[in-house]
């Protein structure tokens, strides 16, 4: 078809005649000379023309059959605001929309537009309105990562509408769109950094930078695209693959465009059909994803006699950064003080440090196998090997003082004299926990919390549990803790005997009685209960 509007602005603008504008557009002089005749004697367009007026509606103005109704010189106008709105949900297609469009027929003598032409004017509109260009993609340069929209779900009977939704992750290469997908069951930052490994893995090195949607397990805020505040895990492992982090524009599709065109393509030729699939776990889940995967990338193009594979194999994937021996290990992070006690306490097992950080507020990144500490500086001071036993002490020799009395509070004779002015059998649980360490210091918590029972329930309640506690064989802070509350009530609260006395059923000794050790008046006791 002539492109009329081209030769009425060669001839109207341009002053050209006819056989110099069939030159041009590589018509003939006689086609050229016809359609200038037919648009002055029209008297329905003058130049120049309205926005709306297309070369269609030329043709059907100027070239109507003999006989056609008048009123079907016009075609039926489109909503283009209302097309770009409704494009927005997910799932819906230019192609759709025309289909929908054309089904309502004539309207009013109003034909509808074809195709080809809905999708120009729809373009047109679009172009005048957001003014793009082409940003040019380099092999082995950027990587960008997404979530689909729709998700799948798994069979599991212990939820409560017997399904668990699953999220698809997307990472795909910007230059031969070659891309990788996985489930996830959770998206926390954990998965969503053993996700991307794996994407890593799977294209079998690292782009130079990384472009992320900005979820919180990425990116924690984005207020100002120039300067984001990134999640410190994810950045961690970027460092570690020696990748920079440049997080996209928040609401802006386009600069991750490879990426969103990723998540259609899978969305509409492998989510749409695995979603009437049933899944029992997410292993059988993603390799179903995986093997669907696999086909796409190798498809070719349309038009074209190439894949995302061969392009990637060919031209990508000897241009990305290799990867490190040892895969990233997720760190888990911990603010932790250090307890009078030299030790800080990170997953119930007791770590220790100089007496230079009591009281000081340290960093804990922990890995599967090693403790790192940090100060608030974020230098390294210390690296221990990590325990996973409750209640554990994993000690550094050094940092255990040599003399206890140096220090006014926590230390070996605090503690005795504390217990000392409570009971004799009070003073010997304290003596049994001190003795049963290889450091004093690692029961100086558990040393306080019995202690501390005397201002809850009172020293002789303490002193009677305690009592009972040596029986029993049983001088440990989890017996006091778990049986002293069923001694309330049982003890005479009216006695006034002293605290640093102990009653026996055969008489009154005192507990600094010269003639009598602890452990000998504790052995006497069990002679005469006995």
């Amino acid at each position: 078809m002539l492109d009329y509007k081209r030769v009425l602005t060669l001839h109207y603008v341009n002053s050209l005649s006819g056989c110099e504008i069939a030159e041009s557009v590589g018509s003939s002089k006689t086609t050229v000379n016809d359609f200038l005749k037919r648009f002055r004697e029209c008297g329905k367009l003058g130049f120049p023309l309205k926005e709306e007026v297309s070369n269609e509606m030329i043709e059907e103005l100027l070239y109507r059959k003999r006989g056609a109704d008048q009123q079907s010189e016009f075609m039926r106008e489109i909503d283009c605001e209302d097309i770009n709105r409704r494009l927005g949900r997910k799932g819906v297609t230019l192609k759709m929309l025309w289909r929908i469009y054309n089904a309502v027929g004539v309207v009013d003598g109003r034909r509808p537009y074809s195709y080809r032409n809905y999708c120009r004017k729809y373009a047109e509109w679009a172009e005048s309105r957001n003014v793009t260009f082409h940003i040019q993609r380099y092999p082995g340069v950027n990587l960008e990562l997404d979530f689909a929209g729709k998700t799948l779900s798994i069979v599991d009977h212990h939820s409560a509408d017997g399904r668990t939704r699953v999220t698809v992750f997307i990472a795909t290469l910007s230059y031969s769109d070659y891309f990788y997908c996985e489930g996830l069951v959770c998206c926390d930052v954990r998965n969503w950094i053993r996700a991307n490994s794996n994407a890593l893995t799977c294209f079998g090195g690292a782009t130079q930078i990384t472009t992320p949607d900005n979820c919180k397990v990425a990116v924690t805020e984005n207020r100002n695209w120039m300067d984001p505040v990134l999640n410190r895990d994810f950045q961690s492992w970027a460092e570690h693959y020696g990748t920079a982090l440049m997080p996209a524009k928040v609401k802006s599709p386009k600069w991750k465009p490879n990426v969103e065109n990723t998540v259609k393509l899978v969305t509409m030729h492998i989510l749409a059909e695995m979603e009437q699939m049933r899944f029992f776990s997410l292993d059988e889940l993603n390799r179903e994803l995986w093997r669907r995967m696999d086909l796409v990338n190798r498809e070719n193009f349309k038009g074209l006699t190439c894949s995302r594979w061969d392009r990637f194999e060919s031209e990508e994937k000897d241009t990305l950064l290799p990867l490190p021996p040892k895969p990233f290990e997720l760190l888990e992070r911990q603010q932790v003080k250090v307890s009078p006690d030299f030790s800080f306490v990170f997953d119930q097992v007791h770590y220790t440090m100089p007496r230079k950080y009591i009281s000081k507020t340290l960093e804990v990144r922990a890995s599967s196998t090693e403790v790192k500490v940090f100060n608030q500086n974020g230098d390294l001071i210390r690296v221990h090997q990590r325990s996973y036993t409750p209640h554990h002490w994993v000690v550094e020799p050094t940092d255990m003082p040599q003399k206890y009395s140096e220090f006014s509070n926590w230390s070996v004779p605090y503690f005795q004299g504390w217990a000392s002015r409570i009971g004799v059998n009070t003073r010997a649980v304290i003596d049994a926990m001190l003795k049963e360490v290889s450091y004093p210091v690692q029961a100086f918590r558990r040393c306080a919390g019995v202690l501390g029972f005397e201002s809850r329930y009172g020293a002789k309640v303490l002193e009677k549990c305690c009592q009972d506690a040596v029986l029993y064989g049983k001088r440990n802070y989890s017996y006091i803790r778990n049986t002293i509350p069923s001694y309330v009530g049982s003890v005479d609260e009216k006695r006034e005997d002293s605290a640093d006395e102990v009653h026996f059923s055969t008489g009154k000794f005192k507990a600094e009685d010269s003639g009598y050790s602890l452990d000998r008046l504790l052995e006497r006791q069990r002679k005469e209960v006995h």
